[in-house]
């Protein structure tokens, strides 16, 4: 009885365990995205000042702008476009044609959607942060969380965009480790049920055995007994004297 409930309660943790692991990878999922769209972000403000380089370049004797290059690093693409933008707008400060420019009006209009945008995308990235992180400091989810490896996640900072491209969630090797043990202990408890439910059927085939014999045993008892009495009852219906005929009168 002993070795059921805990197989039971050791299937209970395990299912456990996999509904909050599941829970807190989908958290982790969100931030990845959040970044991820963080980058996107900058990327498409990257697109805007090459865009918009191309065409001072082409416009005028000014001086030549550099085009920016797309990467992985956000910190590096938001340093190089803000730079970017003062060297453009200098330009523009230094040439009043230029600065008169319809299309320079346009830039700056998309400059300043981007820039709303990319704080969007930072706040939706700071809040899925603040999800994962309140998700794993309660309880029951801290444990799990130990038990698997899940960290607590950077909020965005724009000066250590190393931290956040490290954040994984989940550590492989406890995911991994407790799943072998998990693996194990279960393989364990269910030897002894099964071992236990073996023993439990072979007493009651005992048992069952045991009651057809005694059964059997009976019925052979009244057998022989109602044998026994029948010829008891014959032998002394033979023994009995035989009736005498009254002689009739002459």
């Amino acid at each position: 009885m002993l070795s059921t409930l805990i197989f039971f309660l050791i299937v209970f943790l395990i299912y456990f365990f996999i509904k909050q692991y599941n829970l807190l990878q989908n958290l982790t999922v969100e931030i990845k995205e959040a970044r991820a769209n963080i980058i996107v972000a900058y990327e498409k403000k990257v697109a805007i000042v090459n865009q918009f380089t191309g065409l001072v370049n082409e416009y005028g004797d000014y001086e030549k702008l550099i085009q920016l290059k797309v990467s992985d690093n956000f910190v590096e693409m938001a340093r190089e476009t803000s730079k970017a933008v003062q060297n453009i707008t200098a330009l523009a400060n230094q040439f009043p044609d230029l600065k008169a420019n319809t299309q320079y009006g346009k830039f700056l209009e998309a400059i300043s959607e981007n820039e709303t945008f990319i704080s969007n995308k930072r706040e939706i990235y700071n809040y899925a942060v603040k999800q994962y992180n309140s998700a794993i400091a309660q309880i029951p989810m801290v444990f799990v969380a130990s038990l698997l490896g899940f960290k607590q996640a950077p909020f965005f900072d724009p000066n250590n965009e190393g931290a956040l491209a490290e954040f994984s969630g989940a550590d492989p090797e406890a995911i991994k480790e407790l799943a072998l043990k998990g693996r194990d202990k279960l393989k364990e408890t269910t030897d002894k049920v099964s071992e236990s439910f073996e023993k439990r059927e072979q007493e009651a085939q005992a048992k069952r055995e045991e009651r057809i014999r005694q059964e059997r045993e009976a019925a052979n008892n009244e057998s022989v007994t109602t044998e026994e009495k029948t010829e008891t009852e014959a032998s002394k219906t033979e023994e009995a004297p035989a009736p005498v005929e009254k002689q009739e009168e002459k």
